[in-house]
């Protein structure tokens, strides 16, 4: 006897609650980088012009969305002029620690510095990350070295499993890109097991990307996060994993806006599968390419050999 599902595709309304949590936050984790991404590549083609740091500062610490490691942000306050206006602006970098805080600012006030503006409201200006490390690397060298490092080393326990959450990663992609192929054509090529599975497995993996990500990227400045963590990968992981991610938000906007079709049974149909596989494939693929930098890093050859 078939017991038919609670679940009515067709109907959003029917869904469990946990695919909307689901689906937010898969959304907002892959909208907020490529928007941040796309803001800076359009400023590098805006006007630029010479402006001047005024002063500089750190705040109070504020807890991480992932545990409890203190964050500072480190903020430059500059001026700008354009057409015999003047304008200012603000650049701010999260930094983990108060001496590395110390250090960034340090030697920066009152130096001079480029500024891009936009060409059809010059209030709104951006500082180019090229820009500010130029400006660190023209200081002179620091008094005293810093008692913490940029990255942490990985620790010995988690290296023997970054070779497994590899592999299962990679297995999740490679489904993934699996079913999804078949969605398109509209074709359901897996049974419902799969489509809570790899659900599911996201979690397994995506988790302990996180914990590497955060020993990766040490004190980095947040704009560069995927940089930093994809530097040891391959050019073409590298483009595979921003690939999936802007495919997923397309991917995913034309499924809400599409018409739902009800599946027989309790399996989802082929649209639902092909909505959630474009997820499916950014997280698994993001994962797979952090999990392969890690064992391709320096930190990582650290933590073997420690």
């Amino acid at each position: 006897m078939i017991v038919e599902s609670p679940i009515n595709w067709k109907d959003p309304s029917s869904w469990p609650w946990f695919i909307y949590a689901w689906a937010a936050f898969a959304l907002a984790g892959t909208v907020k980088p490529i928007w941040g991404w796309f803001q800076r590549e359009r400023a590098v083609s805006w006007p630029a012009t010479d402006g001047r740091i005024d002063s500089t500062s750190f705040s109070i610490p504020s807890f991480s969305l992932f545990g409890k490691r203190v964050h500072y942000i480190a903020e430059l306050s500059y001026s700008y002029s354009v057409g015999g206006n003047l304008h200012s602006g603000r650049y701010s970098r999260e930094i983990p620690t108060e001496v590395e805080a110390e250090e960034f600012i340090r030697d920066l006030q009152h130096k001079p510095l480029i500024v891009h503006y936009d060409p059809r409201k010059a209030s709104r200006s951006i500082v180019l990350e090229p820009d500010i490390e130029g400006l660190i690397q023209q200081r002179a060298p620091a008094q005293s070295k810093l008692l913490s490092q940029s990255v942490d080393n990985l620790p010995l326990w988690a290296t023997p499993f970054l070779p497994v959450l590899l592999t299962l990663s990679g297995v999740g992609l490679i489904l993934s890109l699996w079913i999804h192929l078949g969605a398109v054509r509209g074709q359901r090529l897996a049974p419902e097991f799969f489509f809570w599975g790899l659900h599911l497995g996201i979690f397994l993996v995506w988790f302990p990307a996180i914990l590497i990500a955060q020993k990766l990227i040490g004190n980095i400045n947040r704009r560069d996060l995927w940089k930093v963590l994809l530097k040891d990968c391959p050019s073409w992981l590298r483009y595979m994993v921003y690939g999936f991610m802007g495919y997923a938000v397309v991917n995913f906007l034309l499924f809400v806006g599409a018409e739902k079709t009800v599946g027989a049974g309790s399996n989802p149909p082929a649209n639902v599968w092909r909505g959630f596989s474009g997820h499916w494939m950014a997280f698994y693929s993001a994962a797979a390419a952090i999990f392969y930098s890690a064992i391709h890093s320096s930190a990582f050859r650290r933590g073997t050999t420690s």
